[in-house]
């Protein structure tokens, strides 16, 4: 690119971008366009006016580039190439120049390793993050449409989702918190597989009891962990490892596990020290409800005995309503009364120890995974299920995408050639001091007032947007 090129293109990307404005409020006036078409076609045109401006500035860097003496030492100058990339405002296409080492013999694009830029690289960064962020909360179609202006895949998604695998929040720890009481709550989805299979995603919560907050009660410090395919032992043992990395465990007395008294949730109970077992009540109420479904008389009853602490009272209950049953409800019943003896602890807990706080773990599955998991008619791939249920929790941990490292950067000569502080303020200066003398110098219809074009050039001076 020959001297001051770049900042031609500039200024007349400005000039385009007011003449094509002044013909948009021409059209509003003319036509009656209305408010919501008119930021449509502002929404366009501020795009492509970034677009254009982008491609100005790596072509500037790559000659900048070209023209270092390091450069020169190192680098032989190959040929030059055109590059296509998507980012958040669309397709831009540059022209870049392909080096040879004079070292080993390798080659690369040196503007796009300063840029990291990958060689393979299609979307850049931005793009794929808004891709996932869109795919944590809808459809990968819907994800696709909304990340930007052009049309991509929703395999496009998939690929993006594979390469920043599996996330966690790390929890910055300057000194472990001191807590009498912890709270575990633990549950677990069943989500349509695409070989015809359910898997069930489980979900493990760590908080410190609940706070109220604008008005609401809410969990205190908690912590989400979502597990797929991991056998309940090599979950429990990652729970144990957070509760030692956060806190002090000798300062805590009494840990709680919560859950609808499933084996897996129970063998929590063998690995966490201290812990306790509490039945979720909405369970509880689900087996009371199907074991009374001919006789409402009897729920009464049955949770007056629960309430009382009465084991020998519900077994009596039971017994009265096995008797009275037809005989294709007694199973039903059964099943009921067996669910409810062999959670007892669990249940009779809530009326010993006034630590207990119930369990939310229901609310959470709908929130935390099955809105997004199994609500819709969906065929997930096991690869698909757990990235996506990793990343569930880590949207709920407050994660930030845009602080992850995203896989390895294979494609980028790392270390190949890096621009210095003194070609960035150098190009900077060059790219002010020749676009501000052609606004100074620059004339717009001579009609002694102040036209829009001119007041927009002006603006672009003063502002010093570039």
């Amino acid at each position: 690119m020959k001297k001051h090129i770049f900042e031609d293109i500039i200024l007349q990307n400005a000039l385009n971008f007011t003449r094509e404005v002044i013909e948009i409020f021409s059209d509003l006036l003319n036509e009656g366009m209305d408010i919501t078409e008119l930021a449509a076609r502002i929404k366009e045109l501020t795009e492509k006016l970034g677009r254009e401006a982008i491609e100005a500035i790596i072509e500037e860097l790559d000659r900048i580039i070209k023209e270092d003496k390091r450069r020169k030492e190192k680098w032989v100058v190959e040929r030059k190439d055109k590059k296509r990339l998507t980012t958040v405002l669309g397709n831009i296409e540059y022209e870049r120049t392909y080096y040879k080492s004079r070292e080993d013999g390798r080659y690369t694009y040196l503007v796009d390793d300063a840029l990291e830029i990958g060689r393979h690289d299609r979307i850049e960064k931005g793009v794929k993050i808004k891709l996932v962020e869109n795919a944590i909360e809808e459809s990968y179609e819907r994800s696709s449409k909304k990340a930007c202006s052009e049309e991509l895949s929703k395999q496009t998604v998939l690929n993006t989702i594979r390469e920043i695998g599996e996330v966690e929040v790390k929890r910055e720890i300057k000194k472990k918190k001191e807590v009498r009481v912890l709270y575990i709550e633990a549950d677990e989805d069943h989500v349509p597989l695409q070989e015809g299979r359910d898997e069930t995603p489980r979900l493990v919560y760590i908080h410190e009891g609940r706070e109220e907050k604008n008005g609401k009660n809410v969990l205190k410090n908690v912590y989400y962990k979502a597990y797929v395919g991991e056998k309940a032992e090599d979950i429990w043992i990652d729970v144990a490892n957070y509760i030692e990395e956060n806190y002090k465990e000798e300062k805590i007395e009494k840990i709680y596990i919560a859950g609808d008294g499933a084996p897996w949730i129970k063998e929590g109970l063998e690995w966490i020290v201290k812990s306790r077992f509490v039945l979720d009540r909405y369970h509880l109420n689900k087996y009371v409800l199907k074991a009374t479904s001919k006789e409402p008389k009897y729920r009464d009853k049955i949770w007056r005995a629960i309430n009382e602490g009465n084991k020998e009272g519900v077994k009596k209950i039971f017994d009265e309503l096995i008797k009275r049953a037809e005989e294709e409800e007694k199973e039903k019943i059964k099943e009921a009364r067996k669910y409810i003896l062999n959670n007892w602890e669990g249940i009779e807990i809530y009326n010993k120890d006034e630590d207990v706080i119930g369990c939310s773990a229901e609310g959470h599955i709908s929130h935390v995974f099955s809105v997004r998991l199994s609500r819709n008619p969906l065929g997930w791939s096991r690869e698909g299920l757990k990235l996506m249920a990793k990343l569930r929790v880590f949207s709920k941990n407050g994660g930030d995408l845009r602080e992850v490292e995203w896989g390895k950067k294979k494609n980028i000569n790392e270390g190949s050639y890096k621009l210095t502080k003194k070609q960035i303020k150098e190009a900077v200066r060059r790219v002010k001091t020749s676009t501000n003398e052609k606004i100074n110098n620059i004339t717009v219809l001579n009609i002694g007032k102040v036209t829009p074009i001119y007041r927009v050039l002006r603006a672009i001076k003063y502002a010093q947007v570039i």
